[in-house]
């Protein structure tokens, strides 16, 4: 399998990128998600690969028509650093619904990403809407499953997929393995962390991770496990671990 590594949650002020990209491939990380542009040559003199970077939009994001004028820009600037620097995946989001229906949240969205089809199509990159819980991201629309599937149903294109989070969507309440089985094509990539504190996934976990992994890997899927989790005192030792308890 393959692992990557979202940058944020192990990144400290005190490493040299350098150092730090130099022990994730030590420990068998393969890519880095969400760098910033900084660090990577660092990343990728390591042997890493870049995996993602995020566009704008978490907060005031595509399910609000009014935010498209100024969004849509900044996605395609972000979209075309992504295919000028061989980086597969932009991260989309729906962002919150400030009392906005869910019907009508998804309907600017769809607009939205479909705008964005062709400067994905051209720039070589595939759009990742991701799904968060709204318990921590307060009032983000896009809080399940169903609300990113339908978006890549709506918009069909081979550019467009949804980044599952797989503790995001535990904390909502999602039975996770049926749910990816059913709609595995419509997924690029899935982010791992312990439930509910968001912690490094073990067996005395609430999500049975080595059963997933196992089975998605059956059903055919190639593609990266992103750990997105808050490490305690030893984040090495926490990698290594969670790297070890996904392994199949």
């Amino acid at each position: 399998m393959q692992i990557s590594i979202a940058n944020w949650c192990f990144f400290r002020a005190d490493d040299t990128p350098e150092t730090y990209y130099q022990q994730l491939a030590a420990l068998g990380v393969s890519a880095v998600e969400m760098a910033p542009p900084e660090h990577w040559p660092a990343a990728r003199a390591a042997g890493l690969s870049l995996l993602n970077i995020g566009a704008p939009g978490m907060e005031h994001g595509l399910s609000k028509h009014d935010n498209h004028p100024t969004l849509l820009p900044a996605i395609r600037e972000t979209i075309a650093t992504a295919g000028a620097n061989g980086i597969p995946q932009v991260i989309i989001f729906s962002g919150n619904r400030q009392g906005q229906s869910d019907t009508d949240g998804l309907q600017a969205t769809i607009e939205g990403v479909r705008q964005l089809v062709p400067d994905a199509e051209a720039a070589g990159v595939t759009l990742t809407l991701e799904m968060l819980n709204s318990h921590d991201h307060t009032d983000y629309q896009a809080d399940h499953s169903a609300y990113g599937f339908d978006i890549v149903r709506a918009v069909d294109s081979p550019n467009v997929r949804t980044l599952y989070d797989i503790y995001h969507l535990h904390r909502m309440g999602e039975v996770i393995l049926p749910t990816i089985q059913e709609n595995l094509d419509l997924i690029a990539h899935f982010h791992v962390a312990g439930s509910p504190a968001r912690d490094c996934p073990t067996t005395d976990g609430a999500i049975d991770y080595p059963t997933i992994v196992r089975q998605v890997i059956a059903a055919g899927y190639t593609g990266y496990w992103g750990l997105e989790f808050l490490p305690k005192e030893d984040r090495w030792g926490e990698i290594a671990a969670a790297r070890d308890f996904l392994a199949v």
